[in-house]
């Protein structure tokens, strides 16, 4: 479990009021008594995540969050948090506990979780309190609702078996580069001399993608741009595949061979965590972008940009040029996006390795119903150098 990354886990969430037993559930779920429980509410302040191993489902993270009903000036503002896990969730759990049993608040969270094609399981908290009859809330919701007591592990059973039914299997692809060559084949992946990562360490996307290959039983060598020529020229056979980073895509296209399959790390990232057509179909924008355009580059990491690195400083700077100037580019970075994006031209987002598939899923919708072009740093790199349809030839995607 502690070897498979964050973002890689499937991600359940666990809504509901305050004080209606969220805390409760989830530790009588994982069988940990990690969360504070208590009688006063609001005792959680702020999305807790928690790593367990759930048989038949694997490695999962379950969410806590704030109450849903607190109408407090800081309340709203947790609130507001408990609403940015909807973007992450892929399945979610909502406690339904309106005395009066019209539920009115939880139907609302429901619908919103529902906006955002996430399944969901209803639960009944506290049957050892009081009764409600589930039969009317499930005809109307068409959902699975399980009551349960976590003081008394009453049905725990139930909502496992709710969980690994109602789990989406497509909550991630299989492969990240794993479908695209064969078991034996050679795969060189060429880094950029100055690599933004610490020392004796690479960023994300390179390790996800080594491992990829590695579990497939794939030949992989690793150089930076200024080895590939000797490199080549040691091989008996040409690469397979050769995967490099977006700043060298230029030095990289000139040594390699046409006949020898090129792509990107963070080509194959947003193939793996997002929908490659729709990010391919947004680059077709950059060309018609003028002065006094807005233009929203969205960023995963939370971190300041290095210098010459391709998401601030070289995506900002290329854009400004094919605009001639005048764009007016911001930037969000983390779980930050804004709720409203049709004023912008444009949006470019980065990767996204360290962001589950629902969190960049959720991003493409959004951009998708306000009619907003969305496109990928590593697509917009290869546009910038004239080289797209051949970076997608190995993806068997048409530019």
């Amino acid at each position: 479990m502690q070897t498979t990354p964050q973002s890689n886990k499937m991600h359940i969430a666990v809504f509901g009021r305050r004080n209606s037993g969220k805390s409760s559930l989830i530790n009588a779920l994982t069988r940990q008594a990690t969360l504070m429980v208590s009688e006063k509410p609001g005792t959680t302040t702020e999305p807790v995540f928690q790593s367990f191993e759930m048989e038949k489902v694997g490695p999962v993270i379950i969410v806590d969050t704030s109450g849903i009903d607190d109408d407090t000036d800081l309340g709203l503002f947790r609130v507001q948090k408990t609403r940015e896990v909807m973007d992450l969730t892929d399945l979610g759990i909502l406690i339904f506990s309106d005395e009066s049993n019209n539920f009115k608040l939880e139907k609302e969270w429901f619908h919103e979780l529902a906006k955002r094609n996430i399944p969901v399981i209803g639960i009944i908290a506290k049957v050892d309190d009081h009764y409600v009859d589930i039969d009317p809330l499930k005809t109307e919701l068409n959902i699975p609702i399980v009551k349960i007591s976590a003081k008394k592990n009453v049905n725990f059973g139930s909502l496992r078996h709710a969980i690994r039914v109602s789990a989406p299997a497509e909550f991630e692809r299989d492969s990240i580069v794993g479908d695209l060559v064969n078991s034996g084949d050679l795969v060189v992946m060429v880094m950029p001399e100055t690599i933004p990562a610490p020392k004796y360490r690479l960023v994300a996307s390179q390790q996800q993608i080594l491992r990829d290959l590695l579990d497939h039983h794939i030949i992989a060598l690793s150089v930076t741009e200024a080895e590939l020529p000797t490199l080549l020229m040691h091989l008996k056979d040409l690469p397979d595949l050769v995967i490099t980073d977006s700043q060298v895509f230029d030095r990289v296209n000139e040594i390699l061979p046409a006949n020898v399959p090129l792509t990107t790390f963070a080509i194959l990232m947003a193939r793996f965590k997002g929908d490659l057509d729709t990010f391919v179909a947004g680059v077709g924008v950059i060309p018609s972008l003028k002065p006094g355009d807005k233009v929203l580059l969205s960023e995963a990491c939370i971190h300041h940009p290095h210098n010459g690195e391709i998401d601030r400083v070289l995506v900002h700077a290329k854009l400004q040029e094919i605009a001639g100037g005048g764009l007016d580019i911001t930037t969000s970075v983390g779980p930050e996006f804004p709720e409203h994006i049709s004023e912008y031209k444009l949006i470019v987002h980065c990767g996204g390795c360290i962001f589950n598939r629902k969190q960049l899923m959720i991003r493409l919708m959004r951009a998708g119903e306000q009619g907003v072009p969305i496109t990928n740093y590593g697509i917009a790199f290869a546009y910038f150098n004239g080289i797209l349809p051949r970076v997608l030839e190995a993806l068997q995607v048409k530019a």
